[in-house]
């Protein structure tokens, strides 16, 4: 029974064996006419009251738990099943072993038999409805829900999937599992939790007796939902339950997903300690929950076996999932998962303060074999800045004050080889992170008095560091060397045009584009007011502006940056260079965007011929090509090919870079949208929610490039028919796109569509209309005619008008996809054919409405 109700008749018993014969007559009458079913319920407690029995000196509420017995079950029928014996029982009820006896087909279930509840029609309607919500639950990692109801006697029901096997606890103590092992099993919870609420459904009673694991290692959750229908019906009978209740739920305040994930970050801890955070309050209730209003849990100690891992990560995921505050915890079970995956796979974690020390620390765990060879390179272009310095100062017959910057100089070149000395350094090789590390530590300290050579040093690290993936230090340093630049008198524009430059390419990869857009025009006007257009650094301006408009999705105005910035660099350089093998790259990518698919092929395979000359693979630049030409062959419906491509990227770039960086990131979204192309979806939302991890710990969710991937995913999962999460997924990657990107982007017209397909798939055409037609418009304003795009959306309205049963109009829409389509050489057959198709059924329906 619903404790608010027992509360109730508790009250109303003790008035009416108070009252005198007038008054209870009274009271009775007016509770007859409010509640009939209270009034009979009370007129029986009356009666056994009478009888002075024995057991009516406790709580009606007691009353009724004596009375259901519910070992008299056993042997009677519920629904199609006969009940066989007893699993447990438990605050909201009783589990039974059942098997079905209709003679249909041999199954064997648990039925779970809630405690006696005053059912109204209001109530038994919301646990119909529950019921159906419930069954609807599908997941490997959740016992399934079969059917529910009522038994004879009006107590809800539910039958359910029986599970064999262990709880969570005691599985663990059984294996003697590493702590890896206690988080994968952990992970599997988590990713149940999280497709329940993607559903709209949360536990609100996790805790490791409902999580069971069997012989196979797989994770099974228990009782999902049933706590929203049956409150506990005695807080001492609830009070282990308690110990794994959020804040929000003990003091009766809204509860909800920020629930569960309260609950989870309490299994957590007890995994990985193998205590509860606040066990020393078990045995006293009240005290147990005033501590956890309180959050005075015990430290975190997971134990000497796990010193060598970043265990202090987990404290982090832990801290935030039981935050006392709702909204200050994980806002999703997902987000909370991606953490853990992040910890496992030894990434930067987003509940965790992110320093330099910690992002170099979990790069190196990562990347151990490749920062040695990193280090040398990065050794060379440091030391030819340093040497090049030097040799400038000799050439000016090393006067006074050359004379002392050359000494400084050496001093900082000395200092920084000291690294390398493993009597020094504590180790036997050099890395580039020590090395970078060592040298900036030890340029102001010697070239504090010679500001200009400083900003100069400084402008050289800058770049280094953000190839790296420490944006940070990338920026900080950029920052310094344009404002020492700026305060000196006498500094050149090409000088101060190199570090707006600079400034430029920092913001443009931290996706700050509006900044980048700025400072590469400062750049621009700045050498234009100096005279200078025609130098090197005119084309290095042109290319930074070129690429904010490609990404901007400006592909005329980045074009013509990108052809100027060529045209000075063929004058400039010899090919092969590397300057003219990176802008022959770009055109031919915005070639690619601009839906010129011959002039991309041309350029980008230029390119690729170019930067074979110029360095041996394994190589970024070549990768990068082989990326872009990848993109390109998708584009071109040549999906074999474009994987090809793709495969030697990723390759390249992991040998290099290792996973946690943003080029690697690419290759890999790149490789699962070619599966997801080629049909096997499934393979692909792994991969792409690596990447959101790898993406997040980059460059965080305030990046675009996190909510394209996040649409990318939900198009996965559309193919994959998971059609609710690739809904969420489009939704998300819609609203951010909204934020982050400038109004009329071409790019938010992709979730639109995706939308207009989920609404396609539940025959809601009316709505997927409106998605279409509103990407239509957008790729109209933002693309060139003609541009696939844009017959791609063409032809998504014109199957959705078909659909509606508006024919004519579907006819306009198909054929002016079609025309388009026809005359861009580079369409595949398979889609002229469908299209075709297409177009022909919607003239025969106009024939057959004639």
């Amino acid at each position: 029974m619903m404790k608010g109700k027992w509360e109730e008749v508790e009250r109303l018993f003790h008035q009416l064996t108070d009252s005198t014969v007038e008054e209870k007559r009274k009271l009775l009458s007016t509770i007859l006419l409010e509640d009939e079913e209270l009034h009979s319920l009370l007129l029986a407690l009356l009666d056994s009251d009478q009888s002075s029995h024995r057991i009516f000196a406790e709580s009606p509420q007691k009353i009724f738990s004596k009375l259901d017995d519910d070992q008299d079950l056993i042997g009677e029928n519920v629904g199609a099943f006969r009940i066989d014996s007893i699993i447990g029982t438990g605050a909201m009820g009783s589990v039974f072993l059942a098997k079905r006896n209709d003679g249909q087909f041999d199954q064997t279930v648990a039925i779970k038999i809630l405690k006696p509840l005053i059912m109204d029609s209001g109530m038994r309607e919301f646990f119909q409805k529950e019921r159906q919500i419930l069954a609807r639950l599908n997941h490997p990692n959740i016992a399934r829900l079969y059917d529910g109801g009522f038994t004879d006697s009006e107590r809800p029901f539910f039958t359910m999937e029986y599970v064999s096997g262990k709880s969570l606890l005691e599985y663990i103590d059984e294996k003697k599992l590493s702590l890896r092992g206690r988080l994968e099993l952990f992970l599997q919870v988590c990713k149940a939790v999280q497709y329940a609420h993607q559903n709209l459904i949360v536990h609100l009673d996790l805790k490791p007796q409902n999580i069971i694991v069997n012989e196979e290692g797989q994770v099974k959750l228990l009782d999902f939902g049933v706590s929203r229908i049956v409150e506990d019906s005695e807080e001492t009978a609830s009070s282990f339950t308690l110990a794994y209740a959020s804040p929000e739920q003990i003091q009766k305040k809204n509860a909800g997903v920020s629930s569960d994930i309260y609950s989870l970050g309490m299994i957590l801890f007890e995994i990985v300690c193998g205590i509860h955070p606040y066990q020393k309050f078990f045995q006293d209730p009240v005290a147990l929950k005033a501590a956890k209003l309180e959050g005075n849990s015990a430290l975190f100690d997971a134990g000497q076996d796990t010193k060598r891992w970043f265990i202090s990560d987990l404290h982090s995921i832990y801290e935030k999932a039981t935050q006392l505050i709702p909204d200050d915890r994980f806002s999703s079970v997902e987000v909370m998962n991606r953490d853990l995956q992040a910890f496992l796979y030894d990434y930067p974690i987003s509940s965790r303060t992110k320093s330099w020390n910690y992002a170099t620390g979990k790069y190196l765990k990562r990347n151990r074999n490749t920062v040695v060879s990193i280090g040398v390179a990065a050794l060379l272009l440091i030391s030819s800045g340093i040497f090049y310095t030097i040799r400038l100062s000799q050439e000016r017959n090393l006067a006074q004050s050359e004379a002392k910057r050359a000494n400084q100089i050496t001093d900082l070149l000395s200092d920084v080889f000291m690294a390398a000395d493993p009597n020094v350094g504590g180790a036997d090789t050099i890395t580039a992170i020590q090395l970078l590390n060592q040298g900036y530590e030890n340029l102001e300290k010697n070239l504090g008095d010679e500001p200009e050579l400083y900003a100069s040093m400084i402008s050289r690290l800058a770049p280094i560091f953000l190839n790296l993936g420490n944006y940070q230090k990338g920026e900080e340093l950029s920052k310094k060397a344009l404002e020492i630049n700026l305060s000196l008198p006498g500094i050149s524009p090409e000088t101060l045009s190199d570090n707006e430059t600079q400034m430029a390419a920092m913001y443009y990869v931290k996706g700050v584009y509006d900044s980048a857009l700025v400072y590469a025009e400062k750049a621009i006007a700045r050498l234009k007011k100096a005279g200078d257009l025609r130098s090197i650094y005119m084309s290095n301006a042109l290319v930074e502006l070129g690429n904010v408009l490609y990404d901007f999705g400006e592909f005329e105005r980045a074009d013509s940056a990108y052809q100027a910035a060529f045209d000075i660099s063929k004058k400039e350089y010899v090919a092969p260079h590397v300057e003219l093998a990176f802008e022959l790259h770009m055109i031919g990518a915005n070639a690619r965007e601009k839906g010129d698919y011959a002039k991309a092929e041309n350029y980008l395979l230029q390119a690729l011929e170019m930067k074979k000359e110029l360095f041996d693979e394994p190589h970024l630049e070549i990768a990068y090509t082989y990326n872009h030409l990848g993109s390109l062959y998708q584009s071109m419906g040549q999906d074999s090919i474009a994987l090809g491509y793709i495969e030697k990227s990723l390759e390249q770039r992991q040998s290099i870079l290792g996973e946690f960086h943003v080029e690697t990131m690419a290759s890999m979204a790149n490789y699962a949208r070619t599966l997801v192309r080629m049909g096997s979806p499934l393979d692909a939302i792994p991969i792409y929610n690596k990447t959101l991890i790898i993406t997040d710990s980059l460059v965080g969710k305030n990046h675009y490039y996190f909510w394209a991937l996040t649409g990318s995913l939900g198009t996965a999962q559309f193919e994959a028919g998971i059609y609710d999460q690739a809904a969420i997924n489009y939704q998300l990657s819609h609203d951010h796109y909204l934020e982050l990107l400038p109004e009329g982007d071409p790019r938010i017209a992709s979730p639109l569509n995706g939308l207009g397909k989920i609404k396609m798939q539940e025959k809601n055409y009316e709505l997927a209309k409106n998605y279409f037609l509103e990407a239509l418009k957008i790729r109209e304003e933002g693309y060139p005619k003609g541009h696939p795009q844009i017959a791609q959306s063409q032809q998504a309205l014109g199957e959705c008008l078909l659909a509606c049963g508006d024919y004519s109009t579907a006819i306009e829409y198909l054929e002016m996809a079609l025309e388009s389509l026809e005359s861009n050489p580079e369409t595949s057959p398979t889609t002229l054919e469908e299209l075709t198709s297409k177009l022909l059924a919607a003239k025969e329906a106009v024939l057959d409405n004639s």
